[in-house]
């Protein structure tokens, strides 16, 4: 999402930590991110238009959701055996930054 930012000119914005990366700051973290859900955001009203978030790291049902602001879509990805999986098709960089565009372009402020 970082480089989705940086490439499109829009604002990466993080919204939360993981709680146990609060109170360990000052030790090793176990997992690869301190950062539990993080949004983009127009440049110029930093307006969300696209969501996404990671579950607990000790939750039974571990997913990172989207969610397209202003919009029903929510995906669940899971991981799969090449990587996370949309429906048990991979969701690659390529898919994430279509949505992204999609998001975007269609939720863009008048």
């Amino acid at each position: 999402m970082r480089r989705y930012a940086e490439e499109k000119g829009v604002r990466f914005i993080i919204e939360g930590y993981f709680p146990e990366a609060i109170y360990r700051l000052t030790k090793p973290y176990p997992w690869p991110t301190r950062i539990m859900s993080a949004s983009l955001a127009y440049p110029e009203n930093e307006e969300r238009f696209f969501f996404a978030y990671v579950s607990e790291p000790h939750a039974a049902d571990r997913h990172v959701g989207i969610r397209l602001m202003k919009d029903l879509k929510h995906l669940h990805l899971h991981l799969g055996e090449e990587g996370l999986e949309f429906e048990g098709r991979p969701f690659t960089q390529l898919r994430f930054e279509r949505l992204a565009d999609l998001a975007r372009e269609a939720l863009r402020p008048v």
